[in-house]
């Protein structure tokens, strides 16, 4: 054999080598590519699947019956001269929770109940009635019990944010329309007492 036939040999055998890399390497890339449109298509139906919630299943955040008033106090209204203007039942709502939830997805409230909000610090405060389904006034108060600000007949459901504009500690939401049958003005002053 010759050295010229050995060269030649040594060069048919890579070429027979990379002829076979470059098939595997064909067939590696047909092998990716339909890996990966089985993945997107997986993805493609894992979505479809998301989007539509099983109607025969509640989601977790559900609200599965109405929340019920639990009277844990009174509240008095009062006037400068610290005579009592009216008085509510409240429900206290001061821990971050509670406060959260407020009076949402409540149907209806009695005349003389009420929520009292407690918040950690006065400061300004901003309320909003996102699932809230009645009408209600709010009453900001300062930590001298002292009412600051009033907004009244706040319209359920709305998302439009209730502001105090004054520093308020407290907040307390009765009916809307409560407020004016009453009398209960800005300058007006509360107190109330914990079952």
């Amino acid at each position: 054999m010759t050295h010229f036939t050995r060269i030649e040999n040594n060069a048919i055998a890579r070429n027979i080598k990379l002829v076979n890399f470059a098939n595997k390497f064909k067939t590696m890339k047909k092998l990716l590519f339909i890996l990966i449109i089985f993945s997107l298509s997986a993805c493609n139906n894992s979505k479809k699947e998301r989007s539509k919630p099983n109607p025969n299943i509640a989601p977790k955040y559900a609200i599965k019956e109405e929340p019920k008033f639990i009277d844990e106090g009174d509240l008095y209204f009062l006037t400068d001269a610290k005579d009592t203007i009216a008085s509510i039942e409240i429900e206290i709502a001061d821990t971050y929770e509670s406060r959260e939830q407020g009076l949402m997805h409540r149907k209806s409230m009695q005349e003389n109940h009420g929520m009292l909000f407690i918040f950690d610090t006065e400061e300004r405060q901003s309320f909003w009635m996102k699932n809230t389904n009645i009408p209600l006034d709010l009453i900001f108060v300062n930590n001298d019990l002292h009412i600051v600000h009033i907004v009244k007949n706040c319209q359920p459901y709305s998302l439009k944010a209730i502001p105090s504009f004054e520093y308020a500690r407290y907040v307390v939401e009765v009916n809307a329309g409560y407020c004016n049958e009453k009398g209960i003005l800005v300058g007006s002053y509360i107190d109330f007492s914990k079952e």
